[in-house]
């Protein structure tokens, strides 16, 4: 079985600091492989080695980008694809190069997204690949069993569960409870180094359906805190009802 995950090399948001002016300051910042994306490549890899196959990772990016894929390796994938963006893309952009990078890599039997990227949270990248590879689309699975030809996903939505089931190739996205990402052995990140990686350059993938950028960041700004600095003084119990009564007058209870 040939399953394909995608990555995605983001800002690590529980590091992220704001400026006076209420601007994240990304000079400098960390970045690591977006948090939910681990579940995705711990997925993959579980797959493989219940059905065997192969395991390819692909990430769209540029500068430090190429650390999400040799942890995705570490962790037990067994190739990555990187893809040198260069440039700032949308949804729709990233979706459409990482179509032509999975055609790229060759026949696929099932494409793991996690459920949306840990910066953004968009997910809107897993679903819209799966309609430019004309491929079944099955969103948010909280279990996963593939089967001889076909996949059956326990779906976690916001007020239901359901079951569904597709034909293979499919395009799967995972949730955070799907499982726990394993943390790579020393040994397993020192032979990740010696895994197949190949960097693509973005204008290699174009065809005629390129999309033009649809959507542009213009500002970003991180959400304003304020404290209102009331202590409540008293009793354990008086402080409690003093804070439940306040709690009330605001509306918040």
């Amino acid at each position: 079985m040939n399953i394909v995950v995608c990555v995605k090399h983001a800002v690590d948001e529980s590091e992220l600091r704001a400026d006076p002016a209420g601007k994240p300051q990304l000079q400098g910042a960390q970045s690591k492989m977006s948090a939910f994306d681990r579940n995705a490549v711990e997925e993959a890899v579980r797959i493989k080695e219940k059905k065997t196959g192969t395991v390819t990772v692909i990430s769209i990016g540029s500068g430090d980008w190429k650390k999400s894929l040799k942890e995705a390796l570490a962790m037990g994938s067994d190739k990555a694809v990187a893809v040198n963006s260069g440039q700032s893309l949308d949804a729709l952009g990233t979706s459409y190069y990482l179509s032509r990078a999975i055609r790229r890599a060759g026949p696929v039997d099932l494409v793991i997204f996690s459920e949306g990227a840990s910066d953004t949270y968009h997910g809107l990248v897993g679903p819209m690949t799966a309609e430019w590879l004309e491929l079944p689309f099955l969103g948010y699975a909280r279990k996963l069993d593939v089967g001889d030809g076909s996949v059956r996903c326990e779906l976690a939505l916001e007020e239901q569960e359901e079951v569904a089931e597709a034909t293979l190739p499919a395009v799967v996205s995972v949730v955070s409870e799907i499982n726990e990402p394993r943390y790579p052995t020393l040994l397993q990140i020192m032979q990740a180094s010696k895994k197949p990686m190949e960097e693509v350059a973005l204008d290699s993938l174009k065809d005629e359906r390129v999309p033009p950028v649809r959507v542009t960041v213009t500002d970003v700004q991180a959400q304003a805190l304020s404290r209102k600095r009331v202590v409540f003084e008293g009793s354990p119990e008086e402080s409690s009802k003093k804070l439940v009564d306040a709690l009330r007058r605001d509306g918040t209870i």
